[in-house]
């Protein structure tokens, strides 16, 4: 179970039962509920414990009577680094099948039961040989499996957006690549005087892909966050705050130096707390099915469906798995009999056209 540290807020209770996050109820401020993320050490990137317990806590907290509206927080120095780099590896050889993605996984450190929710996973078992990863026969059914994987990562950071309250972020130090995700994801953003924020994608050679750059332009708009995305760059509290990526500065009187991000988060995570459950207070105070409704109808505004969206939508479904064994399999003529006979009772029907000297009608 995670532990809180000297600068977690004082809980009424912590919900049981996580590795990598810290959650419950604020003491001293009634309706406040707060999920912190636990892995300091790792200025608290993704791994497969924390992508399985932050939706499941987000779930958990909306769903408590008591909730009102949820802070969501870090311990150490910096606030979200992204993905664990480990666990990149550990799914990308597994979603492949590369050779030495067996490897991989039994290397010391990289799934250990102390990094996983569940424990499994881990290194070989004593005497027995681990069976090689195989190649799979069919790229669409490749590609397939490389989309679930991507909406089961969207969808952790989208159960900010489906909860019923609202959820504030409190980001301080380094908020980078999937941290950005998670933020952008949520309602309202504060920060300390030493956050940065980096949409750090284009440069690990890949499109940000779990949200940022859909929710992005929503909030600091189209030019800037294409800006952010393409080039990669660091902006700091100050611009952030200019470009309405967060609304409020905590601290921004403060010396903003290297000292400021010291292991414990410095003055920094301390006083964006400070500012996050003060203005989480004053939500939660205000009428509960008012507040939901105001998020959910802002929500609802902002995704207002459209035809283009449907359109890129199935470019990239058939883009992605259109390149498959079946494909190949009917352009060969080695489609099943029923599609043989099909195309066979077509072929007549266009030849009986021709001879009463009907213009054969197109199946398309």
């Amino acid at each position: 179970m995670a532990l809180p540290d000297s600068q977690t807020p004082r809980l009424r209770s912590q919900l049981p039962g996580y590795t990598a996050i810290v959650a419950g109820h604020i003491a001293e401020a009634p309706g406040v509920a707060y999920l912190e993320l636990a892995r300091p050490a790792k200025h608290n990137c993704f791994h497969e414990a924390l992508w399985q317990e932050f939706p499941r806590a987000v779930r958990e907290l909306d769903q408590h009577e008591d909730t009102r509206v949820i802070v969501v927080a870090a311990q150490g120095a910096n606030f979200c680094a992204g993905i664990d780099v480990g666990y990149l590896q550990r799914n990308f050889l597994a979603l492949t099948g590369l050779p030495g993605a067996a490897a991989a996984a039994a290397a010391p450190g990289s799934s250990r039961p102390s990094d996983t929710a569940s424990g499994s996973g881990s290194g070989p078992a004593s005497g027995r040989q681990q069976p090689q990863p195989q190649q799979p026969a069919c790229p669409g059914t490749q590609r397939a499996a490389m989309r679930r994987n991507i909406l089961g990562l969207q969808d952790a950071y989208s159960e900010l957006e489906r909860a019923a309250c609202p959820v504030l972020a409190a980001v301080h130090g380094r908020c980078i690549g999937g941290g950005v995700d998670l933020v952008t994801a949520c309602d309202v953003r504060l920060c300390s005087a030493d956050a940065t924020f980096c949409v750090k994608e284009v440069d690990l050679a890949i499109p940000a892909d779990l949200g940022t750059l859909q929710r992005l332009p929503h909030i600091v708009g189209h030019a800037a966050a294409m800006d952010l995305a393409l080039t990669a760059r660091t902006v700091g509290a100050a611009e952030a705050q200019r470009l309405g990526l967060v609304s409020s500065v905590a601290g921004a009187g403060a010396g903003t130096g290297a000292g400021a991000g010291e292991a414990g988060g410095g003055g920094g995570r301390a006083a964006v707390q400070a500012a996050a459950l003060q203005l989480a207070a004053a939500i939660a105070a205000k009428p509960r099915l008012a507040v939901q409704g105001t998020k959910r109808v802002l929500l609802h505004s902002r995704d207002a469906p459209r035809v283009s969206d449907g359109l890129d939508y199935v470019a990239t479904w058939n883009s992605a798995q259109l390149l498959s064994a079946d494909l190949a399999a009917v352009f060969s003529g080695g489609s099943s009999g029923s599609s043989r006979g099909g195309g066979g009772s077509s072929r007549g029907a266009a030849a009986a056209a021709e001879q009463q000297g009907q213009q054969p009608r197109s199946k398309l």
